[in-house]
């Protein structure tokens, strides 16, 4: 089941209806994370060691000082150092200082002018300075101590998020803290899940603090991370008196005359997508050098945009754009499938290229639409840089699919997909491997055909977008990242999707 992905203001206000209306005291809730992050502490050293907690002066400083109190308590060297002076420390962290110093738990103050000194060689370190409400960029004394803890060299176990991420997109804001293992309360961030910061990250432990479920947002707009097992809900085994008919029949308007593999790829993914029937409308030329020997797939010659109504006849969804080009009759076929063709589609690459500057197109088209762009795509859709989409992805993909009326599939490492009512999922399969020609082509082909087996835009999407990035994982398991190629990426469509159905029906048998 996905998981909920909550950014910073929707912890604030789920942390504050728990406290003022459900009555649960913060203090019980940062004892309670406090203790969580002792725990991962105690399941990386074992039953001893010498531990280094590193507080800030917040909320976060507050857990690190519960964790410090629960591990000293269970016999545990524990250095505490405190980027504060103590009355500069308020709430529910006050209250915890207060409680270590009645017991006798030492706690080092290091002012604005201090060194950071342990008492001793560490085997661990517990990073409780900055938590989910960092806006601006780190400085000062925390920056230091930020610099000092990557340069010890000694694992680090950040409490919530790492110290310098932004819990809202991942950014490093000016350093951050480089984690082993990053203990998390509540529900996951999205700070954890985007690069750069689930690259700081680590490990990953979701700590229950308390929070009713209840209270978790509902409605469109939400965040979720998709897992292995959600690909199972709409792909499941087939009746026994099945017939290709039942399958959808998809039409594929690919390739050119110097790009005719992308057609042949996006064809191949989508006989493995599990279509009944697939059909490539292309010029003659690409026909020739793509349906030709024992293919899956049939070939409908189609020179002229005009011949377009008729190949779709008999057809239930459409992919377009893989390898077609940006001349004139490619922008031509483009703009009267997307606004012509009452069927839905799935536009990727130089389909997309050929929309730049008319997303109003899209938007006025009945039937549904999957836009699947790189970041390059994205920002030439969107008018902005590159950098600006991967500046914050999740937001981005969501400004594209309310300004297209599309599901928006937003490639790349931790891809992102986005309806209109700006609700996203995150698949977080795939590697680096992935980063090559073709890949992309599959993709496309994938989702295409879930689209002619009657997924919805949004079904078919993430679903694709997550068989993808699972494939893409195996592949690389079976030849490494440098050998990867698109041709092993649907090789591998099936064998992980039988992997998942035999893995839930051992958990179904146990």
């Amino acid at each position: 089941m996905a998981l909920p992905v909550l950014n910073a203001a929707q912890m604030r206000e789920l942390d504050r209806t728990t406290i003022e209306d459900i009555g649960i005291p913060g203090p019980v809730l940062m004892e309670i994370a406090g203790r969580g992050c002792a725990q991962a502490v105690e399941d990386l050293l074992g039953g001893a060691g010498h531990v280094l907690v590193v507080c800030g002066k917040g909320n976060n400083g507050g857990d690190g000082l519960v964790a410090a109190r629960h591990l000293a308590g269970s016999g545990y060297r524990v250095d505490i150092l405190l980027l504060a002076e103590p009355g500069q420390v308020s709430g529910d962290a006050a209250l915890n200082l207060g409680i270590l110093r009645r017991l006798n738990i030492p706690v080092q103050p290091v002012g604005e002018s201090g060194q950071l000194l342990g008492s001793g060689r560490h085997d661990i370190i517990i990073d409780a300075i900055l938590g989910t409400g960092l806006k601006s960029e780190v400085r000062g004394l925390y920056a230091q101590a930020i610099d000092w803890i990557n340069g010890s060299g000694l694992p680090v176990v950040a409490v919530d998020v790492p110290s310098g991420i932004s819990s809202d997109n991942g950014r490093v804001l000016g350093r951050a803290v480089r984690a082993a293992e990053t203990v998390t309360f509540g529900e996951l961030k999205p700070g954890l899940v985007f690069h750069p910061g689930a690259a700081h990250a680590g490990r990953i432990r979701i700590i229950d603090i308390g929070i009713p479920p209840g209270l978790l947002p509902e409605g469109p707009g939400g965040c979720w991370l998709l897992e292995d097992q959600d690909l199972l809900q709409h792909l499941r085994p087939r009746p026994a008196d099945a017939h290709k008919g039942r399958f959808g029949h998809l039409l594929v308007l690919a390739g050119s005359a110097d790009k005719p593999g992308a057609a042949g790829l996006c064809c191949r993914a989508a006989v493995h997508g599990g279509a009944g029937l697939v059909t490539l409308a292309a010029p003659p030329a690409v026909l020739q050098r793509v349906v030709s020997g024992p293919v899956e797939y049939m070939g409908v010659p189609v020179e002229q945009p005009s011949a377009l109504l008729e190949a779709c006849t008999g057809k239930q969804a459409v992919a377009i754009g893989p390898g077609l080009g940006t001349d004139g009759r490619a922008a031509e076929l483009v703009q009267r499938v997307v606004e012509e063709i009452d069927l839905p589609l799935v536009v990727d690459a130089d389909g997309l290229n050929n929309l730049a500057g008319k997303l109003e197109l899209v938007a006025g088209a009945e039937a549904e639409r999957v836009l699947t762009p790189h970041p390059g795509e994205a920002a030439r859709l969107l008018e902005c840089s590159t950098a600006d989409i991967q500046r914050d992805r999740l937001a981005a993909a969501r400004r594209l699919a309310a300004a297209s009326g599309a599901v928006v599939v937003l490639k790349g490492a931790r891809t992102v997909v986005a309806d209109p009512e700006k609700t996203a999922w995150v698949v977080a399969a795939g590697n680096p491997g992935m980063a090559s020609g073709g890949t992309g082509d599959v993709l496309t082909g994938v989702i295409g055909s879930l689209l002619a087996q009657g997924l919805s835009a949004r079904d078919a999407a993430c679903c694709g977008a997550l068989w993808h990035g699972l494939a893409g994982d195996l592949a690389v398991a079976r030849v490494g990242e440098q050998a990867l190629a698109a041709n092993l990426l649907i090789d591998a469509l099936g064998p992980v999707l039988l992997r998942l159905q035999e893995g839930r029906a051992a958990g179904d048998a146990a």
